[in-house]
């Protein structure tokens, strides 16, 4: 890879770009299929300048539209690829911003050939093509570049946004395990797209996959158990969290998870030797930010002027001392 920055410099004032992002992750394109059409769209609830335009797909797509619907009903042009192959894939700048003001629907429309006739048909013959990352899979994906009039537009646009992306993503994750339903990396990010949906039921639900797939793995016991104490399953948790330590003694977040258990539990002499340990855990991996801040938690808890206050006392400032000569 041969690497080029371009730095450019201006007095006006500058702005911060946001990312409009429509997919469609349901794609599940039969084979034989000739016109297999897949439709998104995104309406804006604040004024945006859109820069720059790049449309995703892979080999089976081959025609690309898309367009902005306006509050008074007319539509104007984004782009239009009408023989796509992959090698039109890129970021196109326009000349000059386009300006969409809110309630703008942005669309796009995505055209695609499985069978025998597209010359780009990675199979031969036409096989059964779902979502998925790899080149052989297919992705609907448009990403437009914009930017807003004011940092509280852009925070708005861009919660809006994430939003609607996130269901897509799970839906799209959904699909590639159907291919691959012992990937457990799959099942990890499923998971946490649900942990973000708020849908713990369904997290949790992948991270047992996961613990299944991967019986000795320490971080798939910490996050079944990280799902368990969102839901307030306090005791359940911490079994879990007990069995990450047993294949993993020096595992701070588990410990840190224990500490913060016991001290809601009231156990307090248990929650400052749990924290105790996490923050030599911490400690030892070079993350001393965190084992500060463990050891605090373990501080508070510590009675005052006892032997286990002092001794935190002590590590408290080795950490710092380390920290400072990293």
């Amino acid at each position: 890879i041969r690497a080029r920055l371009g730095l450019y410099f201006s007095d006006a004032p500058s702005r911060v770009p946001s990312l409009v992002r429509l997919t469609r992750q349901h794609m599940d394109i039969p084979a034989g299929e000739s016109h297999y059409t897949v439709v998104d769209s995104y309406r804006l609830d604040v004024d945006v300048d859109v820069h720059t335009i790049a449309p995703h797909a892979h080999y089976l797509a081959t025609r690309i539209d898309s367009f902005a619907i306006l509050p008074d009903g007319s539509r104007k042009p984004l782009i239009s690829i009408p023989d796509w192959n992959i090698h039109w894939q890129d970021v196109y700048r326009y000349v000059q911003p386009v300006s969409l003001p809110a309630g703008t629907t942005v669309v796009m429309e995505y055209v695609y050939d499985n069978s025998a006739s597209n010359p780009f048909n990675p199979s031969t013959p036409p096989k059964r093509v779902r979502y998925g990352q790899r080149s052989s899979d297919e992705m609907a994906e448009l990403f437009l570049q914009v930017t807003t009039k004011s940092s509280a537009d852009r925070a708005k646009l861009s919660a809006g946004v994430r939003a609607k992306v996130l269901r897509e993503e799970i839906i799209g994750h959904v699909k590639m395990l159907e291919a691959d339903p012992n990937n457990a990396a799959l099942h990890d990010d499923v998971a946490l797209l649900y942990v973000e949906g708020g849908d713990l039921d369904r997290a949790r639900a992948h991270f047992l996959e996961t613990l299944r797939i991967n019986p000795r793995s320490p971080a798939a016991y910490y996050n079944v158990g990280s799902v368990l104490l969102r839901e307030e399953k306090r005791q359940a948790a911490a079994d879990y969290f007990d069995k990450a330590i047993a294949l993993k003694p020096n595992y701070g977040l588990a410990l840190e998870r224990l500490g913060a258990i016991a001290h809601a539990a009231g156990r307090l002499e248990l929650a400052v030797a749990h924290y105790e340990r996490a923050a030599d855990a911490f400690a030892a991996v070079g993350d001393f930010d965190r084992a500060l801040a463990v050891m605090k938690s373990g501080l508070e808890l510590a009675a005052e002027n006892t032997d286990t206050q002092r001794r935190l006392q002590r590590r408290a400032v080795a950490y710092s001392e380390q920290r400072q000569y990293e």
